[in-house]
Order: structure tokens, then sequence, then C-alpha cells
């Protein structure tokens, strides 16, 4: 019989906004489901969390999204802390220090490429 383990989740951080306006608002817009009006006061308050608690896919996928609309954007694991970008392959070189995971097992940990 196979056990899984439950994966970490994690957060999108934006750090900064960049200057691309409209696009960038769509794009908040279309990760977090937040008027425009909230979209563009999130942005206004970078840096902060923009997705909170989803999963690896997800963190990653609007991380691209944010990023390909000029912001600034990191995907945070929830159980070690570690910041990292979708771009690196793997995500992180280091083990996830996670006490509730094997140290290969997180998914930022895995090759990707």
């Amino acid at each position: 019989m196979e056990v899984s383990m439950e994966e970490p989740d994690f957060d999108v951080l934006l750090s900064s906004g960049g200057d691309r306006g409209i696009d960038l608002v769509q794009a908040v817009r279309s990760v977090t489901g937040l008027s425009a009006w909230r979209s563009k006061q999130l942005l206004e308050s970078a840096p902060t969390t923009v997705v909170d608690q989803t999963r690896f896919e997800a963190a990653t996928e609007a991380v691209r999204r944010l990023t390909a609309a000029g912001a600034r954007a990191e995907l945070q694991c929830r159980w070690c802390e570690r910041v990292m970008s979708p771009d690196d392959c793997p995500l992180d070189t280091g083990r996830c220090s996670s006490p509730f995971m094997s140290p290969d097992g997180c998914p930022a940990s895995r090759p990707r490429c």
C-alpha cells in the first residue's frame, strides 16, 4: 500500500508592481479573483502576499502570470519558508527543512527541467 504524504502550501509574494498599469491589474485579478479596484490596491501595497496557501502548481502559475505582466513575484513554501522564483530549475537546490516532509519531498526541490 502506497502512503501519500501531504504537500506543503505555497504563498505568492508580490515584491513590486512594475509600471504596466492595466496589465498588472488584470494579472492580479486573474490570480486572485478580486475586483479591479481591490487588485489595484493590492499592487500599491507591495510588497505583499497576493495568493495565500495554495498548491505548488497554482502558485507557480500565478507567479508566471504576474511576472509576464511586469510584476516581480516569487513563491514561498509555507513549511520551510524558502522564497524562490519559478524560473529557477530546480526552484531551489537546497533541501526542504520542514519537519513534516522528507528533505527531497518538497515539490520546490524536485527537478522540473
